[in-house]
């Protein structure tokens, strides 16, 4: 019986170990599997989820800071910024968490130069956006308390346009509600400036939207953030600012455009009056279209200038020859019209040669020998030389000018034209283009504003300069003899007044275009030429608003203009 008993207990007891080993086995196989489990979700989470709870760690100790996003930088052809050239500090404040105490605002008051009363009512009191003040008075005690107030953060950020506005009218401006380029190359190119900037700036703060020192701030870049894509133009920075500042000097109202005589490039191209592009809306109102590039966007009529297309179209044509023999009286009828030359008060001209005429500007001349060329060859000619197109410089805002129909080419009408006036309206790029062509001794280089994209360590990305098609428009020997006449108008013309011997001579012409401004009568003051007159390197085109006479206010300018761009490649 005890034998029974033994081989019973332990037959239970071998039972119950068996059991028991099943069950550890079990539970080890469910605690492996939950571990695994685990170091699958653990591994699931820094790697498949990582960016998304990054983000929302983020969000806890990162306060956006709502400044525009980085646009790409637009350079001159040296690679010299056009925009972002300086840096400028200021004050972000957040109102739903900043504390209007005396103490904060006087502190706001010492930084910014804004006083306390207004601050409360201009920019404190009822609103809900953050406010964005500009550090004027940079205290370094200052600064180091307003680190400790809740909702303000001090800011360092690029400036993107000059304050003295340079190239403002080519470069553009930003519509700032939605960062989009609203005028010239900033619209033109908005796509370009635009791509791979998405990106957040914040600071770093604690659960009471302070700034943490010594974290500061930090930039969060989107997933598909890539390189930056800048704009590289043809201008050249050097001699924008000659020609603006000269321009500024003497003139309020007008253009000047400079181009590069061998390649088409614009080396320069101002309008005036000029306009702060921090702050479009404040000119939006105003009447003397300070907002229109003038260079590309506004017409007038050319004037005198407009002989160069008479006289090509009459040297092509075999018409004439430049020592042929013109009558001038002093004025001259078509039909019941009666048109004046400069020389009418004395008497006329008299007997001249055509060199003689296109020298001197004579009206009575340049009319008659409209009348031999005819309405139709004058037309085509203008239209060869780009007269009525657009040059496709790249920017939106280029219009057309005008050109007269051919029926207002009949009777007195074709008198108007020989002479720049009627119907007949350019731009100043229109006329900068006319005479690079003479300068190229008749052919039609194009006329280049942008060159490439370049990224921000300057490697090309994309060459987007359009392909030149130079074409011939007038022949070499007509060229020729147009850069002569062009010539003699500085060596005994209108523009004798003015001397570039030293600097290799130059040619050009002279314009006085009656026009209508502002509801006025006025004369415009043109002038157009190149130097040196051998081997042309720049061709430079001037228009100036109210200016009167061309020879006595224009060709000075030019003069002025091309011995400082001559100085600045001499050193």
């Amino acid at each position: 019986m005890s034998g029974k008993r033994v081989r019973k207990k332990r037959d239970i007891f071998f039972k119950l170990t068996i059991e028991n080993q099943y069950r550890l086995f079990l539970m080890a196989i469910f605690l492996t599997i939950c571990i695994f489990a685990l170091i699958g979700r653990l591994a699931y989470i820094q790697i498949f989820k990582e960016k998304e709870f990054y983000a929302k760690a983020a969000q806890q100790w990162f306060k956006e800071i709502p400044v525009q996003p980085a646009r790409g930088k637009i350079y001159d052809r040296n690679l010299l910024r056009l925009t972002n050239r300086s840096n400028i500090s200021y004050l972000m404040i957040f109102p739903e968490y900043f504390e209007t105490k005396d103490e904060h605002l006087e502190l706001i008051k010492k930084l910014t130069g804004i006083s306390i009363n207004k601050l409360k009512q201009d920019y404190l009191l009822s609103k809900t956006q953050p406010i964005q003040l500009e550090i004027k008075n940079y205290d370094m005690n200052c600064l180091r308390k307003v680190l400790s107030l809740k909702g303000i953060f001090p800011i360092d950020s690029d400036q993107r346009y000059d304050p003295n506005g340079i190239a403002s009218h080519v470069i553009g401006y930003i519509n700032k509600t939605d960062n989009t380029g609203a005028k010239g190359i900033e619209k033109q190119y908005d796509h370009i400036l635009k791509e791979n900037q998405s990106q957040k700036f914040g600071a770093i703060v604690d659960a009471q939207k302070r700034i943490i020192p010594g974290l500061g701030y930090a930039t969060l870049h989107s997933e598909d953030q890539n390189q930056k894509k800048n704009i590289v133009t043809t201008l050249d920075y050097q001699i924008q600012k000659i020609v603006e500042d000269t321009f500024d000097q003497h003139y309020t109202k007008g253009s000047v455009i400079v181009l590069d005589a061998k390649t088409g490039n614009v080396l320069a191209m101002m309008s005036r009056p000029n306009y702060d592009q921090s702050n479009v809306a404040a000119f939006l109102n105003h009447t003397d279209k300070e907002l229109y590039n003038r260079a590309i966007q506004i017409a007038y009529p050319p004037g005198s200038i407009f002989k160069i297309v008479i006289a090509a179209a009459a040297l092509e044509n075999d018409i004439l020859d430049i020592h042929d023999k013109f009558t001038c009286t002093g004025y001259e009828t078509i039909g019941n019209i009666s048109i004046k030359c400069s020389s009418f008060k004395d008497g006329g001209h008299g007997t001249i040669t055509f060199e003689q005429a296109f020298a001197l500007s004579c009206n009575s001349a340049f009319i008659q020998l409209a009348q031999k060329i005819g309405s139709q060859k004058i037309l085509s000619m203008a239209k060869d030389f780009g007269f009525g197109t657009l040059t496709h410089i790249g920017l939106q805002e280029e219009v057309y000018g005008k050109l007269p129909s051919m029926e207002y080419m009949k009777g007195a009408g074709i008198g108007n034209i020989a002479i720049g006036q009627g119907t007949l309206e350019a731009t100043p790029i229109q006329i900068a283009r006319m005479t690079s062509i003479i300068a190229n001794d008749g052919i039609d280089k194009e006329i280049f504003l942008v060159d490439k994209i370049i990224d921000d360590q300057k490697n090309i990305i994309e060459d987007i300069r359009k392909k030149s098609s130079s074409k011939r428009v007038i022949s070499h020997r007509t060229a020729k003899k147009i850069q002569q006449l062009m010539n003699k108008v500085i060596a005994e013309g209108t523009a004798s007044n003015i001397q570039l011997d030293s600097i290799g001579g130059a040619a050009g012409k002279t314009g006085s275009a009656q026009a209508v401004s502002n509801r006025k009568e006025t004369v415009h003051a043109w002038f157009t030429g190149y130097f040196p007159y051998e081997n042309p390197r720049y061709v430079i085109t001037i228009i100036i608003e109210n200016g009167g006479s061309g020879g006595s206010t224009a060709a000075p300018l030019f003069q002025e203009i091309c011995k400082k761009i001559d100085k600045l490649d001499s050193q």
